[in-house]
């Protein structure tokens, strides 16, 4: 059997993964890029962006001479996200001043500073300078951090470069966290549920509250065009790019990793390619399933994802062909199921339900109960359609959602970008259980995930310190 050197294997197959291999290629490293399919991200986290993620992938494409990255454009499709709060539908994704016009109309309370017409936009020429200042605020700033060497400034960098008028905006937001008590029931219980539903499907985070770092990206995006991401043709280009400079790939799945004083000393493939020994691994994805390894205990509460498929008798009515909603109610907060994503297109209803992750949930034991949930949902969203359900299919996803109970996280200003790398253990035979030292992770399960951002901005760190 042939036995191989590699400086690093990463796992995953997923962009993050390729722009971390393309680096180390850079500088003359030995890299395999593995697709092993019980690791990688699911669909939350790779198929949609905003502008901050759009334009921090631009700039890597400039310094790296990268044009997958420099024409993201051509990978991306504008659309829109219908949020419910209860019956309180927020469109959102559409370009910057419609946006916020949007969120000060729904929640004027929370956006719009009683002292000012903000968010109105009567003028023309009010309309194009907002749109403008963001967008030069997006493109200047990702450039800054792409460029920034010490994570130390990157929360300070971010703030200090967000213009006046933009600033003032994201204050009156932010104060809103210290002055929950001042908000009528009502308007306490819509804040908590767009900020646990809005931090969920932007950042991965699940919880009514964030540090200055969190709720300024949660700010951004929130008023940032939407857009769905073409991840399979990405990778694909990017793929090539990393065999042109030299690197491996395998779509196949790791069979036997051996261990040794707290150190990966080798695996074999299914293929049976014989040895390999790599110097560092690094998994890029959600959590490990079905693989000898599993990553430190963290404090917080995780959650899964359940991808389920309606399938009706009938085209779903017009007005909801192609369209994508995110639903939560305040008393869903804090449930095993707290809020769900669905996107409408011919006869199918595709739901992602964020649920609390228990071991040994088997899908036939829930089935039932979800597809009943469901049906209730849709009929309290929309109660003027009757939907005739011929099947339904569930499957349970890669993606995975952090809990974070720190209801006084708002009064934290340490940089959400300064986290530590979640630490990766052996775990190959009962009771035995130790840190892997050059085993790196990737992923949600880092602390204080700003969704893609944040691991973008880990990703370009690492790329340059490995």
């Amino acid at each position: 059997m042939q036995t191989r050197n590699l400086d690093f294997a990463l796992v995953g197959h997923n962009f993050f993964a390729f722009l971390l291999s393309i680096g180390l290629l850079n500088r003359g490293k030995k890299v395999l890029v593995l697709d092993d399919d019980r690791f990688n991200y699911g669909d939350f986290f790779t198929n949609s962006l905003t502008s901050l993620d759009v334009e921090f992938l631009k700039a890597w494409g400039e310094d790296g001479k990268l044009k997958p990255l420099i024409n993201i454009q051509d990978y991306l499709v504008p659309s829109k996200v219908y949020f419910f709060v209860g019956k309180k539908q927020v469109a959102l994704g559409d370009v910057p001043h419609r946006n916020y016009r949007e969120l000060c109309r729904k929640f004027p309370e929370l956006f719009l500073q009683s002292d000012s017409d903000m968010g109105v936009f009567s003028h023309e020429n009010e309309i194009i300078n907002f749109d403008n200042i963001y967008n030069d605020f997006c493109q200047k700033v990702s450039v800054l951090l792409f460029n920034e060497k010490s994570s130390s400034k990157l929360s300070m960098l971010f703030e200090t470069s967000i213009p006046k008028d933009l600033q003032t905006k994201f204050l009156h937001f932010f104060s809103n966290f210290s002055n929950k008590d001042n908000l009528l029931e009502n308007e306490r219980y819509d804040f908590n549920a767009l900020t646990y539903m809005t931090r969920g499907f932007f950042q991965n985070r699940l919880s009514v509250t964030g540090s200055k770092s969190e709720i300024m990206h949660l700010f951004f995006s929130l008023i940032s065009p939407y857009y769905k991401l073409d991840h399979e043709r990405l990778i694909n280009d990017l793929l090539q790019e990393h065999l042109d400079k030299g690197g491996e790939f395998k779509k196949l799945n790791l069979a036997d990793l051996k261990f040794q004083k707290g150190l990966v000393q080798s695996f074999e493939l299914e293929s049976f390619d014989g040895l390999i020994r790599p110097d560092k691994m690094a998994f890029i994805g959600g959590y490990p399933v079905g693989l000898p390894i599993k990553l430190k205990t963290s404090r917080s509460a995780s959650y899964n994802c359940l991808n389920v498929e309606f399938t009706f008798n009938e085209s779903v009515p017009r007005l909801l062909n192609d369209k994508k909603c995110v639903f939560t109610s305040p008393m869903k907060i804090g449930t095993d199921r707290p809020f769900w994503e669905v996107n409408f297109s011919g006869k199918k209803a595709v739901f992602n339900i964020i649920m609390a992750k228990k071991e040994g949930t088997k899908i036939d034991f829930i089935f039932e109960r979800v597809k009943e949930l469901l049906l209730e949902d849709m009929f309290y969203l929309f109660p003027e359609y009757k939907f005739s359900l011929a099947d339904c299919k569930m499957k349970f996803t890669l993606d995975v959602f952090i809990e974070d109970k720190d209801y006084n996280a708002h009064k934290r200003v340490e940089a959400t970008f300064k986290k530590k790398l979640v630490e990766v253990l052996e775990d190959s035979a009962p009771l035995l259980i130790s840190r892997l030292k050059n085993v790196l992770y990737f992923g949600p399960y880092n602390e204080d995930s700003l969704g893609t951002f944040s691991s973008l901005v880990e990703i370009k760190r690492w790329r340059e310190s490995l």
